[in-house]
């Protein structure tokens, strides 16, 4: 029993030790900081013991004191498996003299007899405010405070103390080329609510919205200090050479300010919201059109890419399926390819294909992945056949030119498939084998002196024409008017509008009894949007609330209506920005949007 417990306290010893994570040494990521200001330089070493490291020398900043320590500990058991962890901080305070950029460099340290590396970092001293400056020079005594926490006053917010910018990554691009799009909030003060009403429209792009951080972060612009935070980040593609505007959007924001409320002996700080509207700018991008003459073959592809085929298996027998795939790798505008036009010899049968897609964004400014069209083929016929390479030929921004990227032809073997009939041997009159043609029985005397009748001289063969006649006549109209119900695309989805937001309801009711909001929102706003974008004709880029109007009331919806279909697409996109409601709410909602659906489809029955 004893040599038992030894041998349970030993593994549980080394699977302690084993759960026990390498000593590591890393660097805080440093922030922006006003000058004047004092900072922290923090190095921070996780599970390991050793001295605090020399102080590093930085360019423009004094070394006020440190190292500051501080020390964590973690231990959790997680199905059994016991972890801890321990970290310890070397905290520099430094004071920031003189605005520029400011290298940290690596830091070493000795753990346990092991040397360990700090990584370097990069961060930007900014300059005051030019506004504080002034008042400095002019003898004034204007206070230095934190953009973001709020100041110590209740004074109407300008147009310097809050921004909302489109920035795009570059000035200048071609047709198809990405360009990232930037909507950053630039503010002096905190925010409690924002609520955009009117979002910037991409008129002429492909939109591929890219993740955000939401980081803080501190930017010296036009000679004030702000706090700022991307909320929107796109990848666009520009459709058409021009220059293309975006236009501006529309935010409600509650902004929180401080005000020192007189208690006798002391002041208390005090929150106040003050409510406000404000636009974005208008951002332009210049779009050049692609080089002429555009080669033959040419069909869209911008940015760098590669090409590789494949057959699966190799070896093809008749009447058996295989699979040719085309594969399309790189960078640009990878997505919105068009399929390969691979022309397949006679003899071999081929169907739809089938594109599958693989892109992920790269760089944070481009998409990059594989575009992949699969060729399901039978072949009919054994024999030695010929794939013919299908060339790309995409356009290089970078290199302003068209590049061409030959694909070598491949050549194939068809045996005879299993499930292919073996040719028949027949054998003629005069005892020769014949492979290639059936068997033909001569006609005896009896069967060629037998009284015939001819079909045509009875009834049921007229009967059974003129009905033929008369459905070909009736497939030639349902056939003329399939294609004109085909050509009509805005008339199917006319038709099919009330149907489509009925369903869109649907799911919309489903979230709201799940009481799943963020999903009920998604679907209401989806279903009136899609519904409007359906029946008025209206594409999804010039989806407005000026268009919808407009369009709604020479549609013949009453001016009342038409505003309390305008009312019902506002608190749906509020809604969405602020989901805490009341279920009373939540389902009035619903009710109105229902019903804004049911004014307009009436229209047209009265």
């Amino acid at each position: 029993m004893t040599f038992r417990r030894f041998i349970l306290f030993l593994v549980l010893a080394l699977a302690t030790l084993a759960a026990q994570a390498q000593a590591s040494f890393s660097l805080v990521k440093p922030q922006n900081v006003v000058q004047g200001r004092n900072f922290a330089i923090t190095f921070r070493l996780t599970n390991g013991e050793a001295s605090a490291p020399a102080a590093p020398q930085l360019k423009g900043c004094t070394l006020l004191y440190g190292p500051a320590l501080s020390t964590r500990s973690e231990y959790s058991v997680i199905n059994g498996r016991a972890t801890s962890s321990t970290t310890l901080d070397f905290s520099f305070t430094y004071r920031a003299d003189t605005p520029g950029t400011v290298d940290v460099p690596a830091v070493s340290i000795n753990c346990s007899g092991k040397t360990l590396n700090s990584s370097a970092a990069r961060f930007e001293i900014l300059p005051g405010d030019a506004s504080d400056a002034n008042s400095q020079q002019q003898g004034g005594s204007r206070r230095q405070h934190d953009p973001y926490a709020g100041t110590q006053t209740t004074e109407k917010v300008s147009a310097n103390d809050l921004l909302i910018r489109i920035n795009f990554s570059k000035s200048s691009v071609y047709e198809q080329e990405p360009v990232v799009a930037t909507i950053k909030l630039y503010t002096k003060y905190g925010i409690t609510s924002f609520l955009p009403s009117v979002q910037p429209a991409f008129d002429g792009f492909l939109c591929e919205e890219l993740p955000v951080s939401n980081e803080v972060s501190l930017e010296h612009y036009n000679g004030q200090n702000y706090h700022t935070v991307v909320f929107k980040r796109l990848l666009l593609y520009p459709q058409k050479s021009g220059t293309l505007t975006v236009n501006s959007g529309e935010y409600k924001v509650t902004v929180e300010q401080v005000q020192m409320i007189n208690m006798g002996f002391f002041s208390a700080p005090h929150s106040v919201e003050q409510e406000l509207t404000t636009k974005s700018n208008a951002a332009s991008l210049t779009v050049k059109p692609l080089p002429e003459p555009r080669p033959a073959g040419f069909s869209g592809a911008v940015g760098q890419f590669s090409v590789s085929t494949s057959l699966e298996p190799e070896l093809l027998r008749t009447n058996e399926a295989a699979v040719y795939s085309y594969t399309i790798k790189g960078t640009g505008n990878i997505k919105y390819l068009a399929e390969p036009d691979v022309q397949f010899p006679a003899g071999i049968d081929t169907y739809t294909p089938k594109t599958d897609i693989q892109a992920s964004v790269v760089g944070s400014s481009n998409m990059s992945g594989t575009f992949r069209t699969d060729f399901t083929i039978v072949p009919q016929e054994m024999g030695d056949f010929i794939i013919e390479g299908t060339p790309l030929i995409y356009f290089d921004p970078s290199d302003n030119k068209y590049v061409t990227v030959d694909v070598p032809s491949k050549p194939i073997k068809v045996l005879r498939g299993t499930n292919s009939a073996p040719a028949v041997e027949q054998t003629t009159l005069s005892g020769k084998t014949i492979d290639d043609i059936l068997y033909i029985k001569p006609m005896s005397a009896e069967a060629q002196s037998h009284n015939r009748t001819f079909v045509i001289r009875s009834w049921y063969y007229w009967c059974a024409y003129l009905l033929l006649v008369l459905a070909l006549v009736a497939v030639a109209v349902i056939y003329r008017r399939q294609i004109r119900l085909q050509a009509d695309v805005s008339g199917r989805k006319l038709a099919k509008a009330g149907r489509v937001a009925a369903k869109r309801l649907r799911e919309a009711r489903s979230a709201m009894s799940a009481h799943d909001n963020d999903r009920f929102y998604a679907s209401l706003a989806k279903a009136l949007w899609g519904y409007l974008s359906d029946k008025l004709s209206i594409s999804a880029s010039q989806l407005t609330l000026d268009n919808v109007s407009d369009r709604l009331k020479a549609y013949g919806l009453s001016e009342t209506d038409t505003d309390h279909v305008i009312d019902v697409l506002n608190q749906c996109e509020m809604a969405r920005f602020t989901p805490t409601h009341s279920e009373a709410e939540i389902a009035g909602l619903y009710d109105e949007a229902a019903a804004a659906i049911r004014n307009i489809e009436d229209v047209r029955k009265r």
